[in-house]
């Protein structure tokens, strides 16, 4: 199996560890968290050090994934995303067993699937993307890259995301609908008409 290291340590990283225990493709070396002051051990898992130590903590063979959490920004995503790349370090594709991807889909590098996560036919998902538990992602739906779909969304076909939007739990988005880039739709919302790039959603949208 292809040894992988998570960068962060909360409630994320820990359904991401629960999928990847899942899998039979990624056996976990190690964590990296951001605090200064770190216990020896997250789940049961080494902690390698904070994030200064990432350049010293991976192998040329080791895959890494961003496994902190998003919801009110991508930011911090984007910068371990960054820094990753920075170092030359390869990202881990995660897709949960219990996922259903259409052959056609396409995950971008560092993108997670969670468990019963299903994407359909053609599907184009950017790069370090979450793709939460229980969310349907239809076909011709495309996400740009550091996304968060979260629990039990429903993106109907043809939706089109832009780059670091959040999609909270349980929202519906009709069918060819254009949401832009660093949008935020709080949780339940009902999305019935396009959403302009830098905004907030918290009301149903009809």
């Amino acid at each position: 199996m292809k040894s992988i290291i998570l960068l962060g340590n909360g409630g994320h990283c820990k359904s991401c560890i629960d999928v990847i225990e899942n899998s039979d493709e990624f056996q976990i070396k190690g964590i990296i968290t951001k605090d200064k002051n770190f216990s020896e051990r997250f789940m049961n898992y080494k902690i390698l050090g904070n994030d200064a130590a990432i350049s010293s903590s991976f192998d040329k063979d080791d895959f890494g994934l961003i496994a902190v959490g998003q919801i009110k920004s991508a930011i911090k995503r984007v910068l371990l995303f960054d820094l990753l790349r920075k170092n030359k370090i390869k990202l881990a594709t995660v897709r949960s067993k219990n996922s259903l991807v259409s052959r056609t889909a396409l995950l971008g590098e560092g993108t997670i699937t969670m468990h019963n996560a299903i994407i359909n036919s053609d599907a184009k998902i950017g790069m370090n993307c979450i793709l939460n538990t229980n969310c349907l992602v239809e076909h011709d739906v495309t996400i740009g890259n550091h996304c968060h779909i979260s629990t039990g969304v429903i993106l109907n076909g043809g939706v089109s995301i832009g780059n670091q939007s959040f999609i909270g739990s349980g929202c519906v988005v009709k069918e060819g609908i254009t949401i832009g880039d660093n949008v935020l739709v709080s949780a339940g919302q009902i999305v019935m008409k396009d959403l302009a790039s830098n905004t907030l959603h918290k009301k149903i949208l009809d």
